[in-house]
């Protein structure tokens, strides 16, 4: 059975009346009767969740952040699409307060925190609370909480609403009332959360993910609110490795895998499937991304309309040749089959009329950044095959999800959350001790780093190895003080670069908000 644990709250979620938050729909029960049981809850409280599938889509805050760091680019395709200028403002930094991604991926953290207090919100007005009441609320306000944190890290100053029923403009506030904010809702709710996984609550917050999310506040401090706070995000990691929830798991490939929901790595994770996450506003397809015509048929898949997300080229240069997460992550080189067979193309006829292949080779392209205007080759640039892509014809075109759950929250990453904290605090011999950090790299066919090569450095290239394009990689190259570095197709950047634009749609809706240092747009000019 795949993991629809609350699928069936979903599955009455995803007509458009699920994103139309003024409408609660109940069936035939009226209001007042519809909170009765905690199956009933569970239903209506997996509204909020269900907006989080809006994370795998083409423009959304995964792509968004892929593409602001240094490990995806999207140059123009050699068909001839994607030709709008909002791909390269991304890739190289220049952003327009416009940019239709920059308002996608505000549009999800704000749409899911709305979702949210609009769940708080029934469930508070229901009648009497109890346990399981307050255990919803508890969820929503700690998923209110991340959304929140994604944007205080994107925007800087946002605005707050955790009402429903307010009137007016909400204010916008700064990083520092969203971090003690942030802070407090995870603290005050997390003992009311599941206290361990299990079959129930897959999908749903746990107390380890709000472990979890606090790690990320902590670890963070220093760049949002100028604290040092890495004891604290090293004993939030310990919280989660002592209570043995969560191991890694043998292979890194098995957390990606076609059904990957019983990876003992997912702490929070968002539930796709070929049969209920079926439009491109909630399903998961990086296969139409990254696949071009003459990769998709090793997969018996059609209807790629792209297949212009790769990996960059110096990022690809960062790994070991003996990493095994390359070739997990990345398709490049001689091209196989599924069979172990050097894949092959036609490239034309011969005099005889004879049709002529040759083998399929996916090189590196140079640093050109004309490659934007002028479009990929057939073979440039290294595709992403690190979700596994099923070969049996179901994945015909974006409308149509992957069964590959997405692992928001991994148990990976906790531990070199944990061993960063470590480092960042001096103890450097400890942090190269621990043994679950020797054993990401041996999974991955390397040695473990030493204490005497365990610099910030290459524990940066270490996370990006390990989690690459699960969506940490912006926060972490800002933490680390790379963000503003030059890399393919983008220059150094001035230090305005370190925040997003405000989309200028979002201003217009709240006059309150004001753009971010060093943006300007029409509505600036006077």
């Amino acid at each position: 059975m795949k993991k629809y644990i609350y699928m069936l709250g979903i599955a009455a979620c995803m007509s458009a009346a699920c994103t139309n938050l003024d409408e609660t729909i109940y069936s035939q029960l009226p209001k007042e009767e519809f909170f009765k049981s905690e199956a009933q809850l569970t239903t209506y409280s997996a509204r909020p969740y269900t907006l989080l599938q809006n994370w795998g889509t083409e423009q959304s805050m995964w792509t968004l952040i892929m593409q602001l760091s240094n490990e995806v680019a999207v140059p123009k395709s050699y068909n001839g699409s994607w030709s709008e200028p909002r791909y390269r403002e991304i890739q190289t930094h220049k952003m327009q307060t416009n940019n239709k991604l920059i308002r996608t991926a505000w549009e999800f953290c704000f749409n899911v925190i709305a979702g949210c207090n609009d769940v708080i919100y029934e469930v508070e007005k229901s009648g009497e609370m109890n346990a399981a009441k307050e255990k919803i609320v508890a969820e929503m306000k700690v998923l209110r909480a991340y959304c929140y944190l994604l944007a205080m890290d994107c925007w800087g100053n946002i605005p707050y609403s955790v009402d429903k029923k307010q009137e007016g403009y909400p204010d916008v506030k700064g990083r520092d009332f969203f971090f003690d904010f942030i802070e407090k809702e995870i603290k005050d709710n997390m003992g009311k959360l599941d206290a361990a996984p299990s079959a129930s609550n897959y999908g749903r917050l746990t107390q380890d993910a709000a472990h979890f999310l606090l790690a990320k506040l902590y670890l963070n401090a220093k760049v949002w609110v100028g604290k040092e706070m890495w004891a604290e995000a090293a004993a939030q990691c310990k919280a989660i490795m002592d209570a043995g929830h969560f191991q890694l798991t043998k292979t890194y490939k098995e957390n990606f895998e076609v059904h990957n929901e019983n990876s003992t790595e997912a702490i929070f994770a968002i539930p796709y499937s070929t049969g209920i996450t079926t439009s491109d506003r909630n399903a998961f397809y990086p296969f139409c991304l990254t696949l071009n015509a003459d990769c998709e048929k090793i997969w018996n898949v059609s209807g790629t309309w792209n297949g212009a997300f790769i990996g960059q080229p110096d990022f690809m240069a960062t790994y070991d040749a003996a990493d095994t997460r390359k070739k997990d992550s990345w398709l490049y080189g001689q091209v196989y089959d599924l069979n172990g067979n050097k894949w092959r193309i036609s490239i034309g006829v011969n005099k005889k009329g004879e049709p002529v292949y040759r083998d399929y080779i996916l090189e590196d392209i140079n640093i050109d950044p004309s490659k934007f205007s002028y479009g990929l080759s057939r073979t440039d640039g290294a595709r992403i095959i690190k979700w596994t892509y099923q070969n049996d014809g179901s994945l015909t075109s974006y409308q149509v999800s992957m069964e590959n759950d997405f692992i928001l929250f991994r148990y990976a990453d906790v531990v070199l959350m944990y061993v960063e904290a470590l480092v960042r605090q001096g103890l450097i011999g400890t942090a190269a001790g621990v043994q679950e950090f020797k054993d990401i790299r041996t999974r991955a066919g390397l040695s473990p780093i030493t204490a005497a090569n365990l610099t910030l450095d290459n524990l940066l290239i270490e996370r990006q190895h390990e989690l690459c394009m699960e969506g940490w990689s912006r926060q972490d190259l800002i933490r680390f003080g790379k963000y503003l570095d030059a890399w393919w197709c983008k220059e150094a950047g001035p230090e305005r670069e370190l925040l997003l634009p405000i989309p200028e749609e979002m201003r217009g809706a709240n006059p309150k908000l004001q753009q971010n240092p060093g943006y300007s747009s029409a509505s600036d000019v006077q």
